[in-house]
C-alpha cells in the first residue's frame, strides 16, 4: 500500500498541514521539536492501533483547541481510499471512504511498521515489550485478535480481584474457576496465535540476520510459554484443559501474591544468535541487529499474509545505526513507501529518488528528489516544488 495524500488539522502542533507523499523514499527533516515525529505518529495512528509514543488522547489535539483531525487517501486493495479520523473529547471518530466505522476496523485495511528508538531496545528490556510487538505485529494481519486479547485480559483482571477478594472473603472458589474457564479459553487462542505467528516469523527474521551478520550469525527466534505441554500438538480442549491445570497447580502462589502468575501475560519471545540468549549476552550491535530483523521480517509476514507490502516509518533510528546496518536497513526496505526522519536530508545518502520534507516549527516544506539533488536548493524553492502547506506552532508537542 502506500499513502497518497496527508493532511492533520489541529494535530499535535500543526495547525493545518498537507503534503503528497512520493510513493518511495520521503525524508523527513529538520531541528528537534518542529514537528517530525507528529508526521510519523499521525501515519501510524492511522492503522487504528496506539499511538507508538507514551501519551494520553487530549495530547494528540493542539493546545486550545476541542479536536484534532488526521486524514490520509492511500492506495491498498487495488484501489485508492481514503480515512479520516477526528480526536477530540476522549475518543476518536473514524471513517473510511466516507462510512463510519470502529478504529479497530482499520485494522487489517492500513498497513504501517514503524522503527522507533524503543524499538532498538526489543531485545534488551523486558518480556512486556516483546509481547507488545507480538501482539501489535499480529494485529495487523489478524484483526480479530485484538478482540481475543481484550476478552483475555479482561477474564485475567475478574481473576486478579477475586484473587484479592479471597483473602478477605469465604465461598469465594466457585467464582475463581467460573473465571478460570473463561481466561483458559482466550489464552488458548492467545497462544495458538502467538505461535503460529512465530512460524512465520522466525525463518525471516533469521533469514535477514544472516543478510546483517554477512552469514557468520545465526538468530532464532521461539515462543517461550509459562504454560508446559506440547502446544504443537494440542487440540484446543486440550490447550484449555492444560491452562486450567497451570491455573489449579499454581493456584496457592497465585493466592499468596494475589495475581495470576502464568498463562500468556507472562509469555515471552526467546531470541537467540547461535543458541545464546540475544538478550543475555548479546553485544549492543547484536541486539539492534536482532530489533531490526524482526521488524524487517514483520513487513515480510504483512506482505505474505495480506498482499500489502506496509508503509515503513523510521523515525530517527538511521543515526543510532552503524553505516553496515544502516545500508542494509536502507536496502531491504527498497521498493514500498519509507518515511524516515532526521535532522539534515544531506546525512541521507544513497536516496536519489522520493522527495524531502521540511519541518520548521510545524509548517512543511517538500519537494521532489531526483538523482539525490534533493539538499541543493533552498527552502523558498523548495516550497515551490511539489504541493505542500502547513502552519503551527513548534516547541512542547514535537
Amino acid at each position: 500500500m502506500r499513502v497518497e495524500r496527508l493532511i492533520l488539522e489541529d494535530f499535535r502542533n500543526f495547525t493545518r498541514a498537507e503534503f503528497l507523499p512520493a510513493p518511495g523514499v520521503n525524508v523527513i527533516y529538520g531541528n528537534n521539536a518542529q514537528g517530525k515525529t507528529n508526521l510519523m505518529e499521525a501515519l501510524y495512528l492511522l492503522t487504528g492501533q496506539r499511538s507508538f509514543r507514551p501519551s494520553r488522547e487530549s495530547d494528540l489535539v493542539r493546545f486550545g483547541q476541542s479536536q484534532g483531525i488526521i486524514e490520509a487517501d492511500f492506495f491498498a486493495g487495488g484501489r485508492s481510499q481514503n480515512v479520516r479520523m477526528v480526536l477530540g473529547g476522549g475518543r476518536k471518530t473514524v471513517s473510511l471512504n466516507e462510512l463510519p466505522v470502529q478504529p479497530s476496523e482499520l485494522t487489517g485495511r492500513y498497513f504501517a511498521v514503524v522503527f522507533s528508538p524503543t524499538e532498538l531496545s526489543l531485545v534488551k528490556e523486558g518480556p512486556a515489550q516483546r509481547r507488545s510487538f507480538l501482539d501489535s505485529a499480529i494485529s495487523q494481519v489478524m484483526p480479530r485478535y485484538l478482540k481475543t486479547l481484550a476478552a483475555m485480559n479482561r477474564a485475567l483482571s475478574q481473576r486478579n480481584t477475586v484473587l484479592g477478594d479471597m483473602s478477605r472473603f469465604a465461598g469465594l472458589e466457585g467464582m475463581l474457576e467460573v473465571w478460570d474457564r473463561s481466561f483458559a479459553k482466550m489464552a488458548y487462542s492467545v497462544i495458538h496465535a502467538r505461535r503460529r505467528y512465530i512460524r512465520r516469523l522466525s525463518p525471516k527474521a533469521g533469514e535477514v540476520y544472516k543478510g546483517i551478520s554477512g552469514g557468520r550469525e545465526e538468530l532464532t527466534v521461539a515462543y517461550q510459554c509459562t504454560i508446559p505441554g506440547n502446544w504443537d500438538a494440542m487440540t484446543q480442549q486440550e490447550g484449555e484443559q492444560a491452562v486450567l491445570e497451570a491455573l489449579a497447580a499454581n493456584r496457592g502462589e497465585d493466592l499468596r501474591l494475589g495475581f495470576t502468575g502464568v498463562g500468556p501475560h507472562r509469555d515471552d519471545m526467546d531470541l537467540r544468535i547461535d543458541g545464546i540468549s540475544a538478550r543475555s549476552f548479546g553485544s549492543q550491535g547484536q541486539q539492534r541487529s536482532c530489533a531490526l530483523a524482526l521488524k524487517l521480517a514483520e513487513c515480510g509476514v504483512i506482505e505474505e499474509i495480506a498482499g500489502e507490502r506496509p508503509i515503513v516509518l523510521l523515525d530517527d533510528v538511521l543515526s543510532e545505526l552503524d553505516k553496515k546496518r544502516r545500508d542494509y536497513f536502507l536496502s531491504d526496505i527498497h521498493g514500498g513507501q519509507v518515511f524516515l526522519t532526521c535532522c539534515d536530508s544531506g546525512s541521507i545518502r544513497g536516496v536519489t529518488r522520493g522527495m524531502t520534507i521540511r519541518v520548521d516549527r510545524g509548517q512543511l516544506r517538500s519537494r521532489r528528489v531526483t538523482e539525490g539533488r534533493a539538499s541543493r536548493k533552498t527552502d523558498k524553492e523548495e516550497a515551490q516544488d511539489v504541493p505542500a502547506s502547513g502552519t503551527g506552532h513548534g516547541g512542547t508537542h514535537q
